[in-house]
């Protein structure tokens, strides 16, 4: 009889060992569904943000491609520019020659308007210190003539101013 029961009892254990395993494969199987419901969720999330990414990049693939042509458009201004420096700076030393013959011409043209005025200027002294000089003499013969008879010597000089106008 103990070996009977002993057989009661394992086979007992048996069906209850066998009923928790079944239990827990069952528990497995529905967390392995779960998981795989959470796979195939993700899955999708993943084909989403996939397609959203592709979208994306496109989009940044585009902005990149504008900005490389503005970029290149920026740079044919800034050469633009450059030679436009190039031009100017061309032109500012033209002026800048042409200034420098202007003003050369302007200095040498009032330098010969300086000495003619003071060629003219020399003129008209000599002609006021010829006047004056005339002035004296006429002058000096009428004193002459008022006071006592002429002497030899002051006949000599009046003789030689005489000569000399």
């Amino acid at each position: 009889m103990v070996i009977a029961w002993s057989a009661a009892i394992a086979a007992g254990a048996f069906v209850f060992l066998v009923a928790g395993i079944l239990m827990a494969l069952r528990t497995a199987l529905g967390r392995l569904m779960l998981v795989q419901a959470s796979a195939a969720a993700m899955q999708q999330d993943l084909h989403k943000l996939t397609a959203e990414l592709s979208a994306l990049v496109q989009r940044a693939e585009e902005t990149l491609q504008g900005a490389n042509q503005q970029l290149q458009a920026a740079s044919r201004l800034f050469e633009a520019a450059g030679h436009v420096g190039g031009a100017i700076a061309h032109t500012t030393s033209a002026v800048e020659r042409v200034t420098s013959v202007l003003s050369e011409s302007a200095e040498q043209h009032a330098k010969r308007s300086a000495a003619k005025r003071q060629a003219g200027e020399a003129l008209e002294w000599a002609e006021l210190g010829m006047a004056a000089w005339q002035l004296w003499q006429t002058n000096r013969r009428s004193a002459c003539d008022e006071h006592e008879p002429v002497s030899e010597s002051v006949s000599a000089s009046k003789s030689r101013d005489e000569e000399h106008t």
